[in-house]
């Protein structure tokens, strides 16, 4: 089957390249428990690669009302920015090197569903800005993953058609935003952000870590 060469790899962030799902747990459990209130696990699943609305919205309504919108945001948002200026935000084996692979043969981009802030907080601490041609929040756009927004804003300003583009993703909502977007959807599973298996079969490729990916899509060079 033909299938166009790739010119754009585009990564989600949390549960991919940072292993950032226990951090957000232990800020919202932490944010719960102030309140006599419990974070639990199926809900923390249930937030994996949403738009910021949705979780603090999901928050605030574990808090009962408690805080408003914008408290809730400020305070997971201070919490996990902490934990990243801290060192406490372990990068993903892999993630490094298939970062630097990926920005050295093709046009490389960032799509997450964190806030700016955070997203910043983390490519500072793991030194990774030089590796992304553009980076956007899905904060930035309309809608959040699961819809598409996120990966056709990005393509837009890319210049990448979306059968060109890779979407490496973790989470069942960033699975079902890059084929929304016509994307190749390339997923290394995160037992923290288990997408099941019935979204697990929507991609095209299933890796065991980032390592794997150059075994997948090897560098296609130009014929003379």
């Amino acid at each position: 089957m033909f299938r166009p060469r790739i010119e754009a790899v585009l990564f989600d962030l949390d549960g991919l390249l940072v292993d950032s799902e226990q951090a957000w747990y232990r800020a919202r459990q932490e944010l719960a428990t102030e309140f006599g209130k419990v974070w639990s696990e199926s809900e923390q699943r249930a937030q994996a690669g949403v738009h910021t609305d949705v979780w603090v919205g999901n928050v605030r309504a574990c808090l009962e009302g408690a805080l408003s919108s914008d408290e809730v945001q400020e305070r997971i948002v201070s919490k996990m920015e902490s934990y990243y200026l801290a060192g406490e935000v372990p990068l993903l084996p892999g993630a490094t090197d298939c970062l630097r692979h990926c920005s050295e043969n093709y046009k490389t981009a960032l799509a997450s569903g964190s806030p700016r802030r955070l997203i910043e907080a983390a490519l500072s601490g793991a030194r990774w800005h030089s590796f992304f041609d553009e980076v956007i929040s899905s904060d930035e756009v309309a809608k959040g993953k699961p819809a598409p927004d996120v990966y056709t804003e990005v393509l837009l300003r890319l210049g990448v058609k979306p059968e060109a583009a890779v979407v490496l993703e973790d989470s069942g909502a960033g699975i079902r935003s890059g084929k929304a977007a016509g994307t190749v959807v390339v997923v290394v599973p995160n037992p923290e952000t288990d997408p099941g298996p019935v979204t697990l079969a929507l991609a095209d490729h299933v890796l065991r870590t980032l390592s794997d990916f150059q075994k997948i899509f090897p560098v296609q060079h130009s014929s003379t």
